[in-house]
């Protein structure tokens, strides 16, 4: 009876992050207004509910996705600062065009394609 060549292959959470930013130049992305900075987490990063927000945002509009991908209150800061939710989405067009990806679900090309 020969021995089964079964693999398992155990990945660490953190360490998969990790890589994935270093891949994408950072797991944050940076506004600034007057030189405050404002951040946010890169596509690739955002939580699940931001996730579904962003879905939505194509037919309900992107103020709710805006307003939980930022935060209630870091949001509320930048709009009295002068910000608004299209320099946001203006942001992730920007990034989207450096990753060279049409939609923020897509991830970029690796360098061995």
């Amino acid at each position: 009876m020969s021995k089964s060549s079964t693999r398992r292959h155990v990945y660490n959470l953190s360490d998969l992050r990790a890589r994935a930013a270093e891949r994408k130049g950072g797991d944050t992305l940076t506004i600034t207004i007057d030189g405050t900075p404002f951040e946010i987490p890169a596509p690739g990063f955002w939580s699940d509910e931001v996730k579904a927000l962003a879905r939505q945002s194509k037919t309900d509009g992107d103020l709710p996705f805006v307003r939980a991908l930022m935060g209630k209150e870091r949001y509320t800061k930048f709009t009295e600062l002068g910000g608004r939710s299209d320099d946001l989405m203006l942001l992730l067009e920007e990034y989207k065009a450096q990753q060279g990806v049409d939609d923020l679900g897509e991830s970029s090309p690796s360098s061995t394609s």
